[in-house]
């Protein structure tokens, strides 16, 4: 029985690859703050943020462990440190938005360069792939995850539950750009029955992969498709990425480093190494399943930061009266 140790495991992609693992027999267990209790998993309380974070798990090994939680470099030199001699794989989960931006190709290969000047986030992932590919002890697989989904829709500028609660308001919604550039959206149900089969796999190891569906959509299909799936009918409202930015820096990252440019993959490479899988969830079903958990959210008593909704409603005025939509 192959023993998993989930670093994570609570996540939009991390619960269903637990729930995948225990499904394919694994003896699973999960790290965190135990915030979110999982069945039939053993749990072990802690995080990665605090000085030696793995104490409970000095007497444990495992086959493999699934890094979901390293966002900077120390994270990943204490986990090669830590589990050198403790397991047989370690599998770090990076991201597909750490590809060059702009995109320089239509279509992205793990051959395609590491660089995004416009997201720190990026950055950082960057350079914990750099740090396991120099180390020697501890044996890596690296995944890239591009936008994974399961219990949130797609969100072009704002996230996916204050969209909706815009959407079922009857308010106008932003689209950056002219809303025709490719997005690929992978159902984490698909994502983790291929991540899964990276485990134990010799071809896998000291690679890197991405796991994404091999279709892409119009960011505006993604939001009509979303509202279709609420019940409703979408305004959706045209506004430059760069105008965007300008109004709220912290968009850059998201939009100028990721949702702005066309994304779509090859999964070729991964399909060697695992065989043919290929994404079984379809969009408007697994649109249909997120928007119920959705709703339940926001029936719960959900409500959308104030200032955000209102810069929303400011750049729709300013750009809809100036004819910028």
């Amino acid at each position: 029985m192959t023993k998993v140790l989930y670093i994570g495991g609570s996540g939009e992609i991390s619960t269903a690859c637990v729930a995948h693992s225990l499904f394919l027999g694994h003896d699973v267990s999960v790290f965190n703050r135990g915030n979110h209790p999982i069945e039939d998993v053993r749990s072990f309380k802690g995080s990665v943020y605090e000085p030696r974070p793995y104490q409970a798990l000095a007497n444990e090994s495992f086959d493999v462990v699934c890094q979901f939680l390293a966002f900077d470099t120390k994270t990943v030199e204490e986990d090669a440190r830590f589990f050198s001699s403790r397991c047989r794989q370690y599998v770090f989960i990076s991201t597909a938005s750490a590809y060059e931006k702009p995109c320089k190709s239509q279509v992205i290969t793990e051959q395609t360069p590491l660089s995004n000047p416009h997201w720190e986030y990026s950055r950082k992932k960057i350079a914990c792939e750099a740090v396991l590919m120099r180390q020697a002890q501890l044996p890596y697989t690296i995944v890239r995850p591009s936008h994974t989904y399961r219990s949130r829709l797609p969100g072009a500028v704002i996230d996916g539950n204050h969209q909706t609660w815009r959407l079922l308001n009857g308010k106008p919604v932003i689209v950056h750009d002219d809303g025709q550039s490719l997005w690929t959206l992978t159902h984490a149900e698909d994502f983790a029955r291929a991540l899964c089969c990276l485990f134990l796999n010799d071809q896998a190891l000291g690679k890197a992969f991405h796991i994404t569906d091999d279709q892409a959509h119009t960011w505006n299909k993604l939001i009509i498709s979303s509202a279709k799936v609420l019940g409703v009918e979408a305004e959706i409202v045209h506004v430059s990425s760069e105008r965007l930015v300008h109004y709220e820096p912290q968009w850059q990252g998201p939009l100028l480093g990721d949702k702005s440019n066309s994304m779509i993959f090859d999964n070729q490479y991964l399909k060697q190494v695992i065989g043919d899988w290929q994404c079984e969830v379809a969009l408007e079903f697994g649109l249909q399943q997120t928007a119920t958990m959705v709703l339940d959210r926001l029936a719960a008593g959900y409500e959308p930061d104030k200032s955000l909704d209102a810069l929303v409603d400011r750049i729709i005025e300013e750009n809809t009266s100036q004819g910028c939509s």
